[in-house]
């Protein structure tokens, strides 16, 4: 796991995808698809077609999910302060639609509306997405792309508008920590795509000048252990994970120099 994603969720495996209960396929074969393509990338990215969402889910127009998310993280790790709070519960809320609509472009899957998404809530981490019945949007990769930048900007300028009453979240922090999530979900996509460093960062910087956060992450380059070329998120803003009495700077943390940055990724990977 990328530390573009560990800023949103703690373990792949662990509480961050809590299994959800009764997830049934898609009988909209568009949307399967949908879910299909998500799940190439993140198995534990889970997708339904439903029509109605549980009491617990995160939706817009529905303040109450949104606050109880808040008062977890703030009951959970009180010490952590203020600008983690916010940033985490902003990540939290927006990393899955993110990753949904850039796997959907880059795997050549029909891009989703998310009106009416909702995702479901477990101890405090959104689990999987419910979206309405629709026809998502196939297209050329220019035709989906702008689709999909198009629903993220409307949904995460929603999302900020709801949660910015509730958290002391600012927009350059919010902007960049967007920024990340899109960034992050193209190095998760990568694996499954021909993308070199150079197409990786044009795609990179194309996603944020769509969604109008141009500069708000990027990438750098380094060595691996082995001598190969690798590219790591180029953060601009830090989740103050450190700040939790069990937490510490993620290997890419902005607080970092770039040497130091360097040396954990180099060590982590063995």
């Amino acid at each position: 796991m990328t530390d573009g994603m560990r800023a949103f969720v703690e373990d792949a495996s662990g509480p961050g995808f809590a299994t959800a209960v009764a997830w049934r396929p898609s009988p909209a074969p568009d949307l399967a698809r949908v879910w299909a393509a998500a799940q190439r990338v993140l198995p534990s990215l889970r997708g339904e077609q439903a029509s109605a969402a549980p009491a617990d889910a995160l939706r817009l127009g529905d303040d109450d999910v949104l606050r109880a998310l808040c008062d977890h993280w703030a009951r959970a790790y009180p010490e952590a302060g203020a600008h983690y709070l916010a940033l985490r519960c902003w990540g939290l809320a927006i990393w899955q639609p993110i990753y949904l609509c850039v796997i959907a472009v880059h795997l050549d899957a029909p891009v989703p509306k998310l009106s009416g998404l909702a995702q479901p809530v477990k101890n405090g981490f959104p689990s999987g997405l419910r979206l309405p019945a629709h026809v998502p949007v196939e297209g050329t990769f220019a035709a989906r792309r702008e689709v999909a930048a198009t629903e993220l900007r409307a949904f995460c300028a929603a999302m900020r508008r709801a949660l910015k009453p509730m958290v002391s979240l600012h927009d350059r922090a919010a902007d960049r920590l967007q920024a990340e999530c899109v960034l992050g979900a193209l190095m998760a996509v990568r694996p499954h795509v021909p993308l070199s460093d150079a197409d990786l960062a044009a795609a990179g910087e194309d996603w944020l000048a769509h969604l109008g956060i141009s500069g708000g992450c990027g990438f750098f380059a380094y060595r691996a252990r082995d001598g190969t070329p690798a590219l790591a998120l180029d953060r601009k803003v830090c989740c103050h994970h450190f700040r939790r009495h069990d937490g510490e700077k993620c290997s890419t943390c902005p607080k970092l120099s770039l040497d130091a940055r360097i040396a954990r990724l180099v060590a982590e990977a063995g």
